[in-house]
């Protein structure tokens, strides 16, 4: 399988566009300052029936992570603990694709198993966390 060429300039783009997000990224986190004047949003799915999404919490839990608080964020949202290195590697991928010519998408491989597995683990992550007697899944 041939991969198309990309040129260097495409490359650098790539590389300066998300160097200049996680920068972005990281002096949000960073700054709570500029966090308190952004409003949160609201989850309509919580508005219009009550029950928390998979995500409630989230934002909040990958904060604590970027500020080295470990049990914040696993009391924010356990499922955004556990996705972040799944997101992480995700990039890696993306910049393996982007940059090492020899490596292709036919070199990824992820057995279905762990793609139902996470899938399952989500699914089963928001019902809990709608039940009463669990409320330690619940954000605080």
């Amino acid at each position: 399988m041939t991969r198309p060429v990309t040129t260097p300039w495409f490359e650098r783009g790539l590389l300066i566009l998300t160097a200049a997000v996680l920068i972005l990224v990281y002096f949000y986190v960073a700054n709570s300052e500029l966090r308190e004047l952004v409003r949160p949003h609201h989850c309509f799915l919580n508005e219009a029936t009550g029950l928390l999404c998979p995500a409630c919490g989230g934002t909040r839990a990958i904060i604590y992570l970027f500020n080295g608080q470990f049990m914040p964020a696993v009391k924010s949202n356990l499922l955004g603990v556990v996705t972040l290195p799944l997101v992480l590697y995700a990039f890696f991928l993306v910049f393996r694709l982007a940059f090492d010519r020899r490596f292709t998408p036919a070199d990824i491989r992820i057995a279905p198993f762990w793609i139902w597995s996470y899938f399952v683990f989500v699914l089963l992550f928001w019902f809990l966390r709608n039940i009463p007697v669990m409320e330690f899944l619940r954000p605080y």
